[in-house]
């Protein structure tokens, strides 16, 4: 029988009831705790998780200066972190699209083939696709139902790899997004804070590896190119150049070095400023760069075969541009023409325009060739070759040419060898004043000194056959320092020697010294001169400089006041082979002379009517400027005869006198101050 349950006395049942409400809510308030523990738990192991992706990441970031190398460990471990399918990337170009870098990941890449390739090798526009829209907003975007979202272009082959969510991330250096990131997952993605927080997070590690690959490119670049124009600079060139030769075929056919030298830039350089010249540097790199893309812009229309140029600027005013894969020959002759015409405008430089020409020398390679420095070196020879002609040019190398420089070279070497062991003599050739009558005769008035080389091997050599070599080779100036101390101190002695004997100073002859145009154009040069005069103690008035008008063509100025400043020490100014320059006249009218002297040529065509009418022209000329005249190159009696009719002064020629050595020639000198003539 079942008992009845004892009643409670109202009180104690009131405690019961009230213990058992205190234990209920002991045991909701330790759930609770439990719960607060196990959240807490579970935050701090995903934020455990989390700050050892990053560090992972981090690592992967510090140990990588490349971005395609760090990219793709970065995606695989954000993917896995996040337990999502697939993950790309796309840097972002100059141009400001998005392009696919080829790296990707995904644990299942069979299944998910179809999406790799929809999004390999593809580029985005600014607003185009997910990681156009991040581009153009410069935030992440989110799609949360792929296969329903009309504007993601790709949503076919997400959804037939099972994709249902996509979100894309910018990565940034300061302002600028230089990659975006994009993730796929086959399921929604919740806690999208967790994820911004992530995801921003390694996208910051991965900005750091772009600025530190950009910086090893900068150096780089620097490097590899010049600073003011941006062209690649020597070491490139070189290293491309070489590169270009060993891809040659067995006929070494293909390839060209076009060396290429400014004409005038030094003048533009002294007279406006280094900064002036810099501006023309820019001008002439940038329109260089214009020609070379025009032509090879045109080369594909037609045309199988696409050949490659690398311009470079070597230094100074030189550049070089190196052709590589040539199926023509003539296109480096065409590219040349091309330059020059560029060139043609006048460049401005502050509030004026100034003019600069082109010296251009071609070498093409061909089988005798054993390396691309040799024909570098051929095509330095063709454009010195150029430049020789004083005009600018083009000039392809020849064997002929090759020959002719090395053997120029040559020359210059044993030049240098003459000058320091003062292989060289002065001979003289006598000038004689030119009777106004016929039974007056010749008096002699002075010397014009001439030099020669006693070469140890082959003798007496004329100067026509060095002079040119040591002009090329700047040894001219060694050589005429020389020849004007030389002829200062012969004609000292003579001058000692004749006043002794009792010449009066104004019968002791003069000595007529020839002066190069880089002689002449030294900033010492007047300096020089004076020093030469005191030291020697010949008079200045004696003393007579001829200079020709190339002197003049280079710098108009300075010559001006080189002529005044000698002149007014009383050193007399000569302008030899007048008649033969295209301005003669034109200095004549600025620049201050003494003494014009007649071209050969012009008295070896006397009996031709129109050299005499010049000859005549040129000595009225002279009379009506108060200039005296010099005849050269007197080789016969008729000759001497009628400069003497024509009121010639002065004459000089192997009819009156050949050049003799020192002795020879001052022996020709009378003590009472007539001459014997020879």
């Amino acid at each position: 029988m079942k008992q009845e349950p004892i009643p409670l006395p109202s009180d104690l049942a009131a405690t019961v009831e009230r213990l058992e409400r205190l234990v209920q809510r002991e045991r909701e308030g330790r759930l609770q705790a439990e719960a607060i523990a196990e959240r807490g738990l579970r935050e701090l192991y995903e934020s455990q998780v989390r700050l050892a992706l990053l560090q992972r990441i981090t690592d992967c970031a510090n140990r990588s200066n490349d971005f395609s190398e760090a990219i793709g460990e970065v995606l695989k471990e954000i993917c896995e972190h996040m337990n999502w399918a697939f993950g790309t990337a796309y840097r972002v170009e100059r141009s400001g699209k998005a392009v696919s870098c080829v790296a990707w990941f995904t644990s299942e890449p069979a299944r998910l083939f179809p999406l790799v390739e929809a999004s390999r090798e593809r580029t985005f526009p600014s607003g185009e696709g997910l990681p156009g829209r991040v581009l153009r907003d410069v935030h992440p975007h989110w799609i949360d139902e792929a296969e329903l979202a009309t504007d993601f272009c790709r949503r076919v082959a997400a959804a037939s790899c099972g994709i249902r969510a996509v979100c894309g991330f910018p990565v940034m250096i300061g302002d600028e997004i230089v990659c975006v990131l994009e993730f796929f997952a086959r399921t929604a993605m919740m806690d999208k804070d967790a994820i911004l927080l992530t995801v921003t997070q390694a996208a910051t590690q991965l900005a750091r590896v772009i600025e530190r690959e950009r910086a090893r490119a900068a150096l780089v670049h620097d490097a590899l190119h010049d600073a003011m124009t941006g062209l690649p600079n020597r070491t490139l060139l070189d290293e491309r150049a070489r590169a270009a030769f060993e891809r040659l075929p067995e006929s070494r056919e293909g390839l060209a070095v076009l060396v290429i030298d400014l004409d005038g830039f030094k003048a533009i350089n002294d007279k406006y400023g280094h900064h002036a010249g810099d501006i023309v540097l820019i001008e002439t790199a940038r329109r260089f760069d214009s020609v070379i893309a025009a032509c090879m812009g045109g080369r594909r229309r037609g045309d199988e075969h696409a050949w490659r140029a690398t311009l470079a600027r070597v230094g100074g005013d030189e550049f070089v541009i190196v052709l590589d894969s040539l199926p023509n020959p003539g296109i480096a002759m065409d590219l040349a023409g091309a330059l020059i015409d560029a060139l043609k405008g006048a460049i401005l430089v502050g509030d004026e325009y100034v003019n600069v020409g082109l010296s251009i020398g071609i070498a093409h390679s061909a089988a005798g060739y054993g390396s691309v420095e040799q024909l570098r070196q051929d095509a330095d020879l063709a454009m010195y070759e150029a430049k020789s002609g004083g005009h600018g040019g083009v000039v392809t190398f020849s064997e002929a040419l090759g020959n002719e420089r090395r053997n120029r070279m040559a020359l210059e070497s044993e030049l240098r060898d003459a000058i320091r062991e003062k292989q060289f003599t002065l001979f003289y050739q006598p000038i004689f004043a030119l009777g106004a009558l016929q039974d007056q005769g010749e008096r002699l008035r002075g010397f014009e000194a001439l030099i020669r080389w006693n070469h140890p091997e082959r003798g007496l050599v004329e100067p026509g056959r060095f002079i040119p070599a040591a002009e090329a080779g700047g040894l001219i100036v060694f050589i005429g320092d020389w020849v004007l101390r030389q002829a200062c101190n012969a004609m000292a002695r003579l001058h000692r020697d004749l006043t002794e004997r009792g010449m009066s100073a104004g019968e002791l002859p003069y000595i007529s010294i020839n002066i190069a145009p880089q002689q002449f154009l030294q900033p010492t040069f007047s300096a020089h001169v004076r020093r030469v005069l005191l030291e020697t103690g010949v008079p200045p008035e004696l003393v007579r400089l001829e200079v020709t008008e190339g002197v003049a063509i280079i710098d108009p100025d300075q010559t001006r006041q080189v002529l005044e400043q000698v002149r007014s020490w009383g050193v007399k100014t000569s302008l030899d082979d007048f008649g033969t320059g295209y301005s003669s006249l034109s200095y004549l009218q600025n620049l201050p002379f003494d003494t014009l002297k007649i071209d050969r040529s012009f008295i070896a065509s006397m009996d031709d009517p129109k050299s005499r009418k010049i000859i005549r022209a040129i000595l009225d000329l002279a009379s009506n400027l108060n200039l005296s005249v010099v005849a050269e190159g007197i080789e016969t009696r008729e000759q001497g005869a009628s400069l003497r009719e024509m009121g010639c002064e002065y004459g000089q020629g192997f009819h009156l006198g050949r050049p003799l050595d020192e002795a020879s020639a001052f022996a020709l000198v009378w003590p009472d101050g007539a001459a014997n003539a020879a």
